[in-house]
């Protein structure tokens, strides 16, 4: 073979070695994206221990109350301590109003309810995010679609665990209606009940589906949403996601019940104007 000859060969077999890698390079990165896609790494949760902060607060509980737990809400500064009270186990302490429990004790119930306050942002339309935001007021972010399809996860640190929620139901449910449900132990008559009537009045369908049996976890806030003299709770419930389940974001969609959510955001803008 001829000395140019040659140097053509080496040179076709340098670009077959080129083109060969980056069919490769190409095909790994069409798999890792096929992945992503799959198992909704993109824009979804990541579960990290609330461990050391349970302990840290656990030095400034005071006499009547104490930190039982640790509650986070994707997309929201909700990252608080939950506090229970000594004196009765459920009702709310008056010291440390970031939130509590209404039946969270020493055992892992099927149904739990996390209580927390919204003071600053009541009514309608909610501010999304404020410097003067400590409590629950963020949770109304709810309310808005695009917030609701890209932030679905919450997570219970809780006996030393941590366990992963991934929402199904959000509904607002008049105060004395709620109040109406179990503080304390839920029967699965009450639970089927509470269930049956937030799937009913959600305001979003979630393609992620309550199971009978699933353990479930809403956190709960007020607001005067549709306006003054009509106190409603808000209520973002999750279902538990198992072990071996992937952490993937849900198809959301706005069904009829979103109708009046939609109409009250809508006039709350023009009452502004």
């Amino acid at each position: 073979m001829s000395g140019r000859k040659k140097k053509l060969s080496m040179k076709l077999k340098r670009y077959n070695v080129i083109l060969i890698a980056s069919l490769v390079a190409l095909m790994l990165l069409l798999g890792i994206l096929m992945i992503f896609q799959m198992f909704g790494y993109s824009g979804d949760y990541k579960v990290v221990s609330r461990k050391e902060n349970i302990e840290k607060s656990k030095k400034s509980d005071g006499k009547d109350f104490e930190t039982i737990g640790w509650v986070r809400v994707q997309g929201t500064n909700i990252d608080y301590p939950l506090y229970g009270l000594l004196s009765t186990g459920y009702d709310y302490p008056v010291t440390k109003s970031y939130l509590w429990s209404l039946n969270l004790d020493s055992e892992f119930h099927s149904t739990m309810l996390v209580y927390g306050h919204n003071v600053m942002n009541l009514g309608a339309p909610p501010e999304a995010h404020g410097d003067d935001f400590v409590r629950m007021e963020e949770l109304m972010n709810f309310v808005y679609y695009d917030f609701a399809k890209e932030n679905q996860f919450i997570q219970l640190s809780i006996d030393g665990k941590d366990y992963l929620y991934q929402v199904f139901a959000v509904n607002f449910m008049y105060y004395k209606d709620l109040d109406n449900y179990p503080h304390g132990n839920w029967s699965q008559t009450a639970t089927n009940s509470y269930i049956e009537r937030i799937m009913e009045e959600t305001i979003y369908d979630f393609s992620t589906k309550y199971k009978k049996d699933d353990k479930i976890l809403s956190v709960v806030t007020c607001s005067r949403f549709f306006g003054d003299g009509k106190s409603y709770d808000l209520i973002v419930t999750g279902r538990l996601v198992g072990d071996e389940e992937p952490v993937k974001l849900a198809k959301v969609y706005r069904n009829k019940n979103y109708e009046k959510i939609a109409e009250r955001l809508k006039g709350a803008d023009e009452n502004e104007e």
